[in-house]
């Protein structure tokens, strides 16, 4: 349960940027999904990071890049589900609860994938 709430803070930090960037880049461009994605690679990027340095601080990992990469494409199957909501809602709903429930689907696509693809020790 503490490797849960430790993955949330991040999720939340993670969260933070995705907002303030979707913000920022959607004030800058008429084309909202390239907004939204852009915002969601940084996310993505910066949740790797936090995760690597604090949620699984306790493992041995060496290939940090091959770890990214694993994490992008886990997070890119999470965040399509996001996207897809987000898209399917942005019309009906406020864009502001559109975002935050694309976000929160993939919350435990995101947890159960990391522990099991992503963030797996390699000393074992």
């Amino acid at each position: 349960m503490q490797q849960f709430k430790k993955f949330c803070i991040i999720g939340g930090l993670g969260f933070a940027v995705d907002s303030l960037f979707f913000l920022l880049l959607n004030q800058m461009t008429d084309n909202i999904m390239l907004a939204r994605l852009l915002s969601f690679w940084l996310a993505a990027s910066v949740t790797w990071l936090g995760n690597r340095i604090y949620t699984y601080n306790h493992q041995q990992f060496t290939d940090v890049f091959f770890q990214w990469y694993k994490h992008m494409l886990t997070a890119h199957f999470s965040g399509g589900v996001n996207l897809l909501i987000f898209w399917l809602t942005k019309d009906t709903l406020s864009i502001s609860i559109a975002f935050c429930l694309g976000i929160f689907v993939g919350v435990f696509s995101n947890y159960f994938l990391a522990n099991r693809f992503v963030f797996v020790n390699s000393s074992a």
